[in-house]
């Protein structure tokens, strides 16, 4: 059997979210295996990297979670966008969080090397610093991993490279991301 048609059958094997994700790639002009890859979908230890962006999905993945969680969840997702941002350089204008576990980071426009660790970071964050305490991972990041694509091309290379600046980045300016999520946590927005 060839590559592409193991590829096809484990593509025939997903549900329609990890389906949607892999389409998602695959509409970026990569091929099947490079968007099966991209998608993370094959593997059961990693979260879903790239969630339906419909509004009534990602309510229905939160509910049952514990309000205060998905508060710190979303804050510590915002803050680590909003501290990889300053550290590239990058001008933060606000940051904020909603009860319903959404937020936004508004920043200023950048380069699409920078864009992209801005993108990778929540994800990362999440996923990984924080995937003891957040053991669903990065839940609701489907935004983030349209602008990573987006920013890269959806070239595999260079959101391994984002990915792993991000994960640089994060580890050096850890108490900056755990400091402005408390802020965010109890105030719901940060001006800068």
């Amino acid at each position: 059997m060839s590559s592409e048609q193991v590829a096809w059958d484990m593509y025939g094997g997903l549900d329609a979210q990890d389906r949607r994700a892999v389409d998602a790639w695959r509409d970026l002009g990569n091929d099947l295996v490079t968007s099966l890859l991209n998608a993370q979908v094959l593997s059961t230890r990693s979260p879903r990297r790239f969630p339906a962006d419909d509004p009534t999905e990602f309510s229905r993945r939160r509910q049952g979670t514990d309000p205060a969680l998905i508060r710190q969840e979303a804050a510590e997702h915002e803050a680590a966008h909003a501290v990889a941002a300053r550290a590239l350089g990058v001008h933060v204008r606000q940051v904020t969080i909603a009860e319903d576990g959404s937020g936004v980071t508004e920043y200023a426009e950048t380069t699409r090397e920078a864009a992209a660790v801005i993108a990778a970071a929540a994800n990362v964050w999440i996923g990984e610093f924080r995937a003891m305490a957040f053991p669903a991972g990065a839940r609701g990041c489907g935004n983030d991993e349209q602008a990573l694509a987006r920013a890269t091309g959806a070239d595999a290379y260079n959101v391994a490279s984002a990915r792993r600046q991000a994960r640089l980045l994060l580890g050096e300016h850890r108490a900056e991301v755990l400091d402005l999520a408390r802020v965010l946590v109890r105030e719901g927005r940060v001006t800068f």
